[in-house]
């Protein structure tokens, strides 16, 4: 998929769609690793700005590489990246894994767990 030769990009809804699930794939994806590594409570926000820094640093080497007239382009590839990796980061952390065990100031543990109910 990366090594497309003939592909293009655009402003079109479907260019910036793939960028959000783009963005919401990276970051679960590095919510779950954080996981594994034992982030706890902080692995949403690990995701998220794995997320955020690989779409800057591509869009930032595109600017580079293709001048200022690319910027608006850019901006708005990145604030799709940012709205994915949001989405992907959260629902990963709040909805995907479970439990969180978190400590708080006063020393005491807390377990988050997911419950569910069928009718």
């Amino acid at each position: 998929m990366l090594a497309c030769a003939g592909a293009s990009a655009n402003d079109s809804f479907g260019s910036e769609i793939s960028h959000v699930f783009a963005g919401m794939a990276i970051a679960s994806g590095a919510t779950v690793i954080a996981d594994h590594y034992g982030a706890g409570t902080n692995r949403g926000w690990i995701g998220f700005g794995t997320s955020v820094g690989l779409g800057f640093i591509a869009e930032a080497l595109q600017v580079a590489s293709n001048g200022s007239s690319q910027i608006r382009g850019s901006s708005l590839d990145f604030a799709s990246n940012l709205v994915g990796a949001a989405i992907g980061a959260w629902v990963t952390d709040q909805y995907l894994l479970a439990p969180v065990v978190a400590t708080d100031a006063a020393g005491h543990r807390h377990v988050g767990l997911a419950l569910q109910l069928r009718f």
